[in-house]
């Protein structure tokens, strides 16, 4: 049985609770801090979702890309 690939494990869902917290806070102090608050928080789940689902992953060469192997006579 395969993992989903988005699954939020309870670390993920205590920095989400964080991030909504620091963003409260910053919102308290200035609109400008909480809007600032939510430009960062929203990079970094952009960020996190893009890791998620491999964005970026390097990919080796594919099995059908090689050429053909020639027989080797002795």
């Amino acid at each position: 049985m395969e993992r989903p690939g988005f699954q939020l494990s309870v670390l993920g869902m205590l920095g989400v609770v964080a991030a909504i917290a620091v963003n409260v806070w910053l919102f308290r102090l200035s609109v400008l801090l909480g809007i600032i608050g939510l430009n960062v928080t929203k990079h970094l789940a952009i960020a996190y979702l893009c890791e998620v689902i491999g964005v970026d992953k390097r990919r080796g060469p594919t099995p059908t890309a090689r050429p053909p192997r020639l027989p080797v006579r002795q």
